[in-house]
């Protein structure tokens, strides 16, 4: 016959008992070898306490009845007649509730029951405040004291209703008990003879008494002794108190016995007592020594092997004496054979994956190689290609100031332009790496949105002229003029759209219209550019793909249309960092029309913006008279296109072919402002400036202004132009206008070098 774990475990309670029952023995012991009158008090005090723990717990079992009440309203009973009937069942569940009523947020009584059947909103809920206010502010229980209709005492508790695990109070629960359901308690205490019991409340006012009880008063003085030998008219007590505390209000719970009375326990029941310990001491070793062998010891063991297998060690768990313990055993053992064969699975799996995680390192390390070759190569190509680029149509810009024919005219026209689209195809192939590279960043700046729009139609209407195209914009009167933003890229939006219209037109009329379509903030406006052309239209399975890079839609066979397809792709990413967003509104054989929407700043202080100046327009002779630049360049090609083109504005300018000879002229003499190449040999452009910062901040003199000239067009490498301590930056091929404009910023006429 196999012993049972539940039969160890119900000796083991047993055993409890019986040592319960021998720390009792103890007890009355102790109180033996005492007085009779500390014996006396003793019991008293034990009988009190137990007393006092019937009440709290019946006082706990109420608040705990409301608070499962307040969340069953919460979660349950949200509607007047679901918490009325709520109320009504805890109230037929629980007779010793009085009434109950639940109060809504602003203190009204929504639903309430009582034993009354004419009245069901008690009135002790009516004429007392406080059992709304104090829980509701407090989110706590409140308890007070309320007297009933014949004076009979009673106690109200309140409980808050919270919503959404405790995140506010909808309302409070409260409910009335009367005082007499203490009696029935004291009633169901069975009481050693000659003792009696009372429960009194603060105010001394007896709310329960023991049957048989020698003391008929309702009342005692509130501050009456009740531990110790006392007297109550004329007759002489033991007594001893217990006090209750239940959230504020005070329940005193006596326990007395008359002097006369009382009679110390006898030789006898001492001889027994002495007895029953020396058995229950026996009895509890007896149970402890076979706890310790049927099931600590078995289980101690099984711990152990357990351990052993969680390490992976192959053991067979040896057979036990304890049915349950019998059964876990051989689980753990068909346990542990299935962990071997996992475990053999996994290893090998471990193995695999290590060898694809290897190879997928690998695989990325090639990848990064990969995006670094392309960056490298990228900046590479920008300064290689921008580099002869400036030379050359710095030279077609030279050569267009000396008289030539006609022929002579159109040939470097149509040379002149292929420069300028070779251009524009390295700068959108550097936007689009720059994009999705993530180091993106737009160049907020005041600027003037008429003389933008003016400067982009005159700029276009030049690629018209050998078409029967016309180019027109209109601008709604009430767009502030003066914007912040980054005005180069919205140029360049604009000239994408107006190129792509112009190269799927061959006649009829471009128009650009700019309206305002909100104001979402007192600083912020949102634009609405709307163009329309009179084209050939876009088919509708290529309405999609012409967003992306290097899509052009479809193109007929026999027709050759300039481009690389980037224009809408890379101005489609420059619309969405401005908050903004680029579609196709319309197209059909009568044309397209493209909108788009940018979110610009209004400038705080509303600054004049300076003139947009047209591209390659040439400016007032001498504009540039008295100024001594130092032009560090190592190309000579270019060092002849940028010193002509200076000394035609009236500058004298010095050629230092390195940032080492430069610092050494710098010695010598005096310049109003420093042209700075950035792939120099000896020193290069950043190295040479940032010595130059570094000496005039050794000697406390006023910097000089540095304009960076350089073939790497990235807004990273720009950062390190502008950290090294350049005032500004110009990619190559140089745009001479601007070039001039930034001169007369950075030299104002106080300083200029007069020779």
């Amino acid at each position: 016959m196999r012993t049972t774990i539940r039969t160890r475990i119900l000796s083991i309670f047993v055993g409890v008992a019986l040592i319960q029952a021998l720390l009792l023995g103890t007890f009355f012991l102790y109180q033996y070898n005492n007085s009779q009158s500390n014996l006396v008090n003793q019991q008293l005090r034990t009988l009190s306490k137990n007393l006092s723990t019937h009440i709290e717990i019946y006082f706990e079992t109420i608040l705990h009845e409301l608070e499962t009440a307040s969340q069953q309203i919460e979660r349950m009973a949200q509607k007047d007649y679901q918490r009325y009937n709520l109320l009504k069942t805890i109230k037929n569940n629980n007779p010793e509730f009085l009434a109950l009523a639940f109060y809504d947020i602003n203190g009204s009584i929504k639903s309430a029951v009582s034993s009354d059947p004419k009245q069901d909103t008690h009135e002790c809920f009516i004429n007392n405040a406080s059992l709304f206010d104090s829980p509701y502010y407090s989110g706590t229980p409140y308890v007070t004291q309320v007297t009933l209709k014949g004076g009979a005492p009673a106690i109200a508790i309140s409980q808050p209703v919270y919503f959404l695990d405790n995140a506010y109070i909808i309302g409070v629960i409260s409910g009335i008990t009367p005082y007499r359901n203490l009696q029935n308690i004291v009633d169901q205490i069975i009481l050693p003879p000659a003792l009696n019991v009372l429960v009194l409340d603060n105010r001394g006012l007896v709310l329960a008494k023991s049957t048989g009880n020698e003391s008929p008063q309702a009342s005692f003085a509130p501050n009456q002794i009740w531990d110790g030998e006392i007297t109550i008219h004329e007759q002489r007590y033991f007594a001893a108190s217990t006090i209750i505390e239940f959230y504020g209000q005070q329940l005193t719970i006596i326990a007395k016995v008359n002097a006369d009375k009382s009679l110390a326990p006898s030789t006898k029941s001492f001889v027994l007592f002495v007895f029953l310990i020396v058995l229950l001491m026996l009895v509890s070793v007896l149970v402890g020594w076979e706890t310790y062998n049927k099931i600590i010891e078995p289980l101690q063991a099984l711990a152990n092997r357990s351990s052993t297998i969680l390490q992976g060690k192959d053991i067979k768990i040896p057979s036990l004496r304890v049915a349950e313990l019998e059964d876990l055993a051989n689980a753990m053992n068909s346990l542990n054979s299935q962990l071997q064969d996992s475990n053999l699975s996994l290893e090998k799996e471990v193995q695999r994956r290590r060898r694809e995680e290897g190879k997928a390192i690998l695989l990325r390390i090639e990848a990064e190689k990969a995006n670094q070759a392309k960056s490298i190569f990228l900046a590479n190509m920008s300064h290689e290609i921008r580099t002869p680029l400036h030379g050359m149509l710095g030279m077609l810009e030279m050569l267009g100031k000396d008289s030539l024919n006609p022929t002579q005219q159109q040939l470097l026209s149509m040379t002149t332009l292929s420069g300028r689209r070779l251009q524009t195809v390295v700068s959108s192939i550097l936007d689009l790496s720059q994009i999705e590279s993530g180091k993106f960043q737009l160049h907020h700046s005041p600027f003037s949105l008429s003389a933008l729009i003016t400067e982009v139609v005159e700029l276009m209407r030049i690629q018209t002229e050998n078409k029967d195209i016309t180019i027109h914009s209109e601008q709604e009167p009430d767009i502030p003029d003066n914007l912040t933003g980054d005005s180069g890229r919205i140029r360049q939006i604009l000239i994408n759209l107006i190129s792509n219209s112009i190269k799927f037109s061959k006649k009829g009329r471009i128009s650009l219209e700019v309206r305002l379509q909100s104001t979402p903030s007192a600083n912020k406006v949102k634009l609405l550019f709307s163009l329309t052309d009179e084209g050939r239209g876009i088919p509708d399975n290529a309405r999609q793909s012409i967003f992306r890079a290097f899509e052009r839609g479809e193109v007929d066979n026999d027709t050759v249309v300039e481009g690389t397809g980037l224009g809408l792709a890379i101005s489609a990413e420059f619309i969405q960092h401005m908050n903004g967003k680029l579609w196709l509104a319309r197209s059909d054989a009568n044309g397209s029309k493209f909108c788009f929407t940018i979110l610009c700043n209004l400038p705080v202080d509303s600054p004049s913006p300076k003139p947009i100046p047209l591209p390659e327009q040439p400016v007032c002779p001498k504009k540039l008279t008295g100024i001594h630049v130092f032009l560090a360049e190592d190309e000579f090609i270019n060092q002849r296109i940028i010193s002509a083109y200076l000394e035609e504005q009236g500058c004298t300018v010095t050629i230092c072919e390195n940032g080492r000879e430069l610092l050494n002229t710098m010695k010598k003499a005096k310049a109003d402002i420093i042209l700075m190449d950035i792939r120099m040999p000896v020193l290069n452009g950043l190295e040479t400036t940032e010595a130059i910062r570094k000496m005039e901040k050794d000697t406390d003199s006023a910097p000089i202004p540095i304009v960076a000239l350089t073939a790497q067009a990235t807004t990273e490498f720009e950062k390190k132009c502008k950290k090294a301590g350049m005032n500004d930056y110009l990619t190559k091929p140089i745009p001479f206008t601007k070039l001039v404009s930034i001169i007369c910023e950075l030299v104002p006429k106080r300083h200029r070098y007069s020779r």
